[in-house]
């Protein structure tokens, strides 16, 4: 569940005790306006007590990764936002017959009205019950919708406030500052986000080299590898990053181009060649690497990313790879198995069936040779019990590693971010097709 409440006892205890706090701000700002008439005073107040609402929902995500305690608050925002909905519903009731008569208002008016209509789709749709019929990412994105209705709000409320009604409305300096700290958290949890996956990885200077494709084998289901050489050639690179593949005449014609991204499969040890491994989603890039003759020229470029190794070994490191996502995981354990290294590492490694699972016997031997590395597998899709059973009583003490397409990524995440993981110790990569 994305909600991460599996009671709905505990659900309506929490709307209750948000829907009083409400109340009680409502009751507040009405208090304040004792200058103006009932009716004003009443949809003022609502007004506000909504803009407070809305501040409180895009302020917990931001907020959580800058100042970890605050990623308890995390399951409330479903709740913020449904109560910043109703009280909307309500303000645009009361001045309805109102805003229809006042002249000179059209244009904060349409952008209210807009505004209240996509809060009213997000509020329909917030329930597992959408996210399981719309899908993870579909609905992430829809519900991303809420930084639009945001910046709708804010100007809406901006003309009334600081233009139509200054002089009996003290609510206008609160209202700036509490606008001007959105998008500053946003910003800062942007920078923080950004360092927190460089740190602690010096960077490798990137090159380009053309090297010879070596060879084509299968390793899984519709799921290839292909080796390039590195005789006489130097490539250095830290497990877990990745390359840009290069051919210079596709066999077969492809729209996005002759060009794409892949992880390397292979030991940054291995000095011989550079390995990687796909799905074939038929692609004319794929078929042509398929097919290419072996000994065929290839551009690469890179290293690039900073999905690595952490340079700590003291915490337990948990990777969580969907199907192909294996990828940097694999490089990361095959380098670590071979230095010997102390790292403490838990694989949950989620496909389709056993015929799809890439290297699922290397992995295993791996895990019978060192008593530091677990193999957790799963045929069929992640979910919460998963998770629990295979890392235990360490679940907060463990930084998180997620690889995969995008639905199982945002799906791993929700179900840790339910289970109150810090997103300081969460890093992941996308798959997103290529």
């Amino acid at each position: 569940m994305l909600l991460g409440i599996k009671s709905r006892k505990i659900l309506l205890i929490r709307h209750i005790f948000t829907g009083l706090i409400a109340l009680l701000l409502v009751y507040i700002f009405w208090l304040s306006k004792k200058n103006l008439a009932f009716d004003a005073r009443i949809w003022r107040a609502l007004g506000d007590t909504a803009f407070i609402f809305l501040f409180i929902t895009l302020l917990i995500g931001p907020l959580a990764k800058l100042w970890e305690p605050a990623w308890r608050l995390i399951t409330w925002r479903r709740e913020t936002g449904i109560w910043f909905a109703i009280l909307s519903f309500s303000h645009f009731l009361k001045v309805f017959n109102f805003s229809l008569q006042e002249p000179g208002i059209e244009l904060p008016r349409l952008l209210g009205l807009i505004a209240l209509f996509w809060t009213l789709i997000l509020t329909i749709t917030s329930s597992d019950r959408a996210v399981n019929f719309l899908g993870i990412w579909s609905w992430k994105w829809l519900h991303s919708m809420v930084y639009v209705i945001f910046y709708l709000v804010f100007a809406h409320a901006t003309y009334f406030l600081f233009w139509r009604y200054p002089e009996s409305n003290w609510f206008r300096f609160l209202f700036l500052s509490l606008a001007v700290t959105i998008p500053l958290l946003q910003i800062s949890a942007f920078i923080k986000e950004v360092r927190r996956q460089k740190i602690g990885n010096a960077s490798i200077p990137n090159k380009k080299l053309i090297l010879p494709i070596l060879k084509q084998k299968i390793i899984a289901d519709e799921t290839y590898e292909i080796s390039f050489s590195l005789l006489n050639k130097k490539f250095e690179f830290f497990a877990g990053q990745h390359i840009w593949v290069t051919v210079p005449k596709l066999l077969f014609p492809d729209p996005k181009g002759n060009a794409r991204v892949f992880s390397i499969v292979s030991s940054p040890n291995d000095k011989e060649k550079l390995v990687i491994a796909f799905r074939n989603s038929g692609s004319g890039f794929k078929k042509t690497l398929i097919k290419i003759p072996i000994g065929s020229q290839v551009e690469i470029e890179g290293p690039y990313g900073y999905f690595t190794l952490p340079k700590d070994n003291s915490e337990p490191l948990v990777f969580i790879a969907g199907g192909i996502g294996i990828t940097p995981f694999l490089s990361m354990i095959r380098f670590v198995n071979e230095n010997k290294l102390k790292y403490s590492i838990i694989l949950l490694y989620t496909n389709r069936n056993k015929d799809s699972a890439a290297y699922l016997q290397e992995l295993k031997n791996i895990s019978k040779q060192n008593p530091h590395f677990q193999l957790k597998n799963k045929f069929g899709r992640l979910d919460e019990d998963f998770i629990r059973e295979s890392v235990g009583n360490i679940l907060y003490q463990v930084k998180w590693y997620i690889v995969g397409p995008p639905p199982m990524v945002a799906a791993a995440k929700e179900i840790l971010n339910n289970i109150s993981v810090s997103p300081d110790h969460i890093f992941f990569e996308e798959f997103i097709g290529y």
